[in-house]
């Protein structure tokens, strides 16, 4: 288990996270322009978050593609 920690809005949060989906997170949230050592503006929170939403339904789509593919063979 690994502490992913954050200071959004002058509050600090830290959560306790699966090694592995730690190191994504962690990435993820660095990606989009999140700082693990000074305050964030809950935007860059709200934009990460719709980064990730944004890849979720991309891969729903192409998992849905794969499956009417599939299908059809």
């Amino acid at each position: 288990m690994k502490s992913v920690a954050l200071t959004i809005a002058g509050n600090r949060y830290e959560v306790k996270l699966d090694d592995e989906f730690a190191d994504f997170v962690i990435q993820d949230l660095k990606s989009s322009g999140i700082s693990f050592q000074t305050d964030n503006k809950p935007e860059l929170l709200l934009r990460a978050y719709l980064h990730l939403a944004k890849q979720s339904a991309s891969y729903e789509s192409e998992i849905e593609m794969l499956i009417e593919t599939l299908d059809s063979l």
